[in-house]
């Protein structure tokens, strides 16, 4: 444990620091030092002292970037701190405050005193006959975290043993090399030698236990050196050059990828240059060679230098693994695929592939060549054919692989068991008897045709192990038992995923909004976000009031609608579910959905009252006065429905009187009850708007039999006119008459004249000249030509089936 030295002691050190310090011109405002040396052991505790030069504000700091420490005050000019178990290099300096003086600085290493050199190596490196290289390395042991020095010393004695002929030791210094290692030259006459290691730094120093060895024993021999090899398909010849005569020689060949093979036949005696030959080599591989050799005693020399080349070639000695499917909707082809050969298999480099179709005699029917880098072909396929497909190389063609167009077995049954560990998946079947073979197939789910794998398997198996399965994948498959006759049964099965998870995320959805009705698409999820097999799509539906309506789709669908949705914003989101559970939620899509303003809310209230109108005025019109008057009403705005002329009187009295229209009172169909209303035809004979009659029956000015005579109309208007009772109403025509004739040219050119009626008639009806309503008037006059004889069937319009059913 160190002390801490007496007042005199460190005032007697400062002044000697000072004074050098002085004489060599140095400007420092201190001096600092350690009580136990720039070199401690790790762990060790330790003072630093700083001896000021002049009265300052002093400071002491440690680390980097320096740190204030906490000081104690020795005396009047020196501070120190205590280091308490340092296990690292570290940097401590002083400093006055306040004055334009240089700090002072020390830097303490904290390690270890080195340990015995152990496990010590030597070989011997025949350069020559006369000369030899000694290589010794060894291990230094416990890393001392300082600067280590290391020696090899080593005493070599003659072939006899006489210390005469012995030589002095040799030292050579050797750095801190890691892994440490020394290298030495011996004469050729010297057998023996003795080899020690000793290693110092600033905490101590150790020295190995000496290694005894015999050159002859350690001697290596120089690397052969080996030519480019000559091969043939199943052998190869190797030159090999050796710097020294060699007892053992030993060669090893190796695949591309592969582990090295060392060659049975080697270790023999080797002269400086000769031909080895390499056998029971693959076709079409390429080999890489190396070599080593060996004196009679010693050790083994490096590896040469490694010399390679390809085998040649030879045509397939297998057939190809096939396999086939039924491509959907489709009975008149099949789809073949085959596996790639192996190299083992293949002997060669593959150049094509040979197709052929064989008819019912092997007589093939079509052929094809594919390219080396086909996996599979769609072939025409017919009853009773079956396919071939080979493999061609540069040296030939591999036996043909024969495929049958299998027929299913409708009785037979097969029950197959999956069960799925952590490196694959078990199936399990009852073995059938007299199966000829089985086939195993598996694919992701809906992508037979593309990634299409199998198994193929003997008649006696009856379980498979499929390994190699993407975890996160959902897959699908099936077990073929195939028999001799050209039939098979099959057995499907899904869900053969080995680690199931729920999926990442969910559907990636389109919506679109048709009033109240959204519909929504969407793909399906990436293979590598499914988490295994879908089993179902969950839609979720919130209104503005945060009520939430869920909807469970199929996993097989891709399209959904919601229907008769209210008016206002809704929130849409999707989920994936698996077996394992539900897929985060998709992000929320706002949708709104709009009213229609106004229509709905006004149909609801009318269709009631247009509902209970209609059924009152049915109602209604079952009274024969209702009737009448609704008649009425629908002639007086409907200007287009004129009464047929045919039917009326005058027109047939036209061609008797011409010039005149005599209207007669018919007496038998003048009485009317009180129920029945007349129908009137009115003849208007002037355009202009007689204001002041009287429609309900009032007499009018009687009209004197030489008045005037006016250009009349020839427009006829057939209204019914209320009257008040039998006394005042007549039937002034019979409008159910109909007289299919025409009407003369020569009746006034067209125009009816106005007739002067007698008394009685007179005072009953008034003037003839009985207005309309004013809504069946017309602002402008009508001019009616009359070429040649209009036939009254050609102006008729009837118009009276509209109302029938009234």
């Amino acid at each position: 444990m160190a002390t801490i030295p007496t007042a005199r002691f460190l005032v007697c050190a400062a002044l000697l620091m000072r004074l050098a310090q002085v004489a060599l011109g140095e400007t420092s405002a201190c001096v600092i030092w350690s009580s136990a040396g720039a070199v401690v052991r790790r762990g060790s505790s330790l003072d630093v002292y700083c001896a000021f030069h002049c009265e300052c504000e002093r400071a002491m700091l440690s680390e980097h970037p320096p740190a204030l420490q906490r000081h104690t005050v020795v005396n009047s000019t020196t501070t120190s701190i205590r280091v308490e178990n340092i296990t690292k290099h570290r940097t401590f300096s002083c400093l006055c405050h306040g004055m334009d003086l240089d700090p002072c600085g020390f830097d303490i290493w904290a390690g270890y005193p080195p340990e015995r050199p152990r496990d010590i190596r030597c070989k011997q490196k025949v350069l020559s006959n006369l000369t030899g290289e000694v290589i010794c390395s060894w291990e230094r042991g416990r890393k001392t975290h300082l600067r280590d020095t290391s020696e090899l010393v080593w005493v070599s004695t003659s072939v006899s043993g006489d210390p005469t002929e012995s030589w002095p030791p040799i030292k050579i210094f050797i750095g801190a090399s890691d892994p440490p290692m020394a290298r030495f030259s011996v004469r050729h006459r010297v057998q023996f030698i003795s080899v020690r290691v000793s290693t110092h730094n600033a905490l101590g120093s150790a020295v190995s236990l000496p290694a005894n060895y015999t050159l002859s024993n350690i001697a290596i021999p120089e690397a052969p050196v080996l030519a480019v090899p000559r091969c043939s398909s199943r052998g190869c010849a190797l030159r090999v050059q050796s710097p020294q005569r060699t007892q053992y020689l030993e060669i090893q060949y190796a695949t591309e990828a592969g582990l090295w093979t060392t060659y049975p036949n080697s270790g023999v005696p080797v002269d400086s240059d000769q031909l080895l030959s390499i056998w029971s080599l693959e076709p079409y591989r390429l080999y890489r060679f190396r070599a080593r050799a060996k004196f009679s005693s010693g050790l083994w020399s490096n590896w040469s230098n490694v010399a390679s080349s390809w085998t040649q070639e030879e045509a397939p000695a297998k057939e190809l693994d096939v396999w086939y499917t039924q491509p959907p909707f489709d009975f008149k082809s099949i789809r073949l695929f085959w596996k790639p050969m192996t190299a083992a298999h293949a002997r060669g480099k593959i150049l094509a592939y040979l197709v052929a179709v064989h008819g019912s005699q092997s007589v093939p029917v079509s052929t094809s060549n594919l390219s080396a880098n086909a996996t599979g072909a769609s072939v025409a396929f017919c009853a009773g054919c079956h396919v071939t497909v080979s493999a061609l190389n540069a040296k030939g063609t591999s036996p043909p692989a024969k495929i049958v167009a299998y027929r299913a077995k409708a009785s037979a049954h097969l029950d197959v068991t999956v069960k799925a560990h952590e490196h694959g998946v078990a199936l399990l079947w009852r073995q059938a008897q007299r199966a000829a073979s089985h086939v195993v197939e598996w694919y992701p789910e809906g992508l037979k045709l593309q990634e299409l794998h199998w198994l193929k398997l003997s008649g006696e198996d009856s379980r498979a192990v499929i390994t190699g399965l993407n975890a996160s994948e959902c897959y699908e498959g099936a077990v073929y038992v195939l028999y001799s006759d050209g039939s098979m049964t099959t057995s499907t099965f899904r869900l053969l995923n080995t680690s199931r998870s729920v999926p990442k995320a969910g559907p990636s959805f389109q919506q679109e909004v048709d009033a109240s009705r959204v519909t929504l698409t969407w793909a399906e999820l990436p293979r590598v976000q499914r988490g295994g097999c879908i089993t179902q799509y969950t839609i979720y539906l919130e209104d503005a009031n945060g009520s939430v309506q869920q909807y469970s789709v199929q996993a097989t669908r891709r399209r959904f609608v919601l229907e008769d949705l209210p008016p206002g914003a809704h929130s849409l989101w999707m989920t994936a579910w698996t077996s394992q559970g539900e897929s985060p939620a998709t992000r929320k899509v706002k949708i709104i959905i709009q009213a229609v303003e106004g229509i709905p809310v006004l149909l609801l209230v009318l269709c009631p009252l247009l509902s209970v109108g209609v059924s009152l005025l049915l109602c209604l019109c079952q009274i024969a006065a209702v009737k009448k008057r609704v008649w009425l009403l629908f002639q007086c705005f409907m200007l287009q429905m004129v009464p047929d002329p045919a039917n009326s009187k005058w027109a047939k009295e036209c061609t008797q009187d011409k010039g005149k229209m005599k209207l007669h009172s018919r007496q038998s169909e003048s009485v009317l009850t009180e129920e029945e209303e007349p129908d009137i035809i009115i003849i208007i004979t002037d355009e202009e708007e007689l204001s002041n009659h009287n429609t309900e029956g009032a007499a009018s000015t009687p009209t004197s039999p030489s008045a005037s005579r006016r250009p009349l109309t020839t427009y006829i208007k057939s209204v019914s006119i209320e009257s008040d009772g039998p006394e005042q109403t007549r039937t002034l025509l019979n409008s159910k008459t109909k007289t299919v004739d025409y009407i003369s040219a020569g009746c006034q050119d067209g125009r009816l004249v106005e007739e002067e009626v007698d008394g009685d008639d007179e005072d009953e009806f008034g003037h003839m000249l009985t207005p309309l309503p004013a809504c069946c008037l017309f602002n402008e006059r009508m001019e009616p030509q009359i070429i040649g004889k209009l036939t009254l069937d050609a102006v008729r319009i009837d118009c009276s089936s509209l109302f029938e059913n009234c």
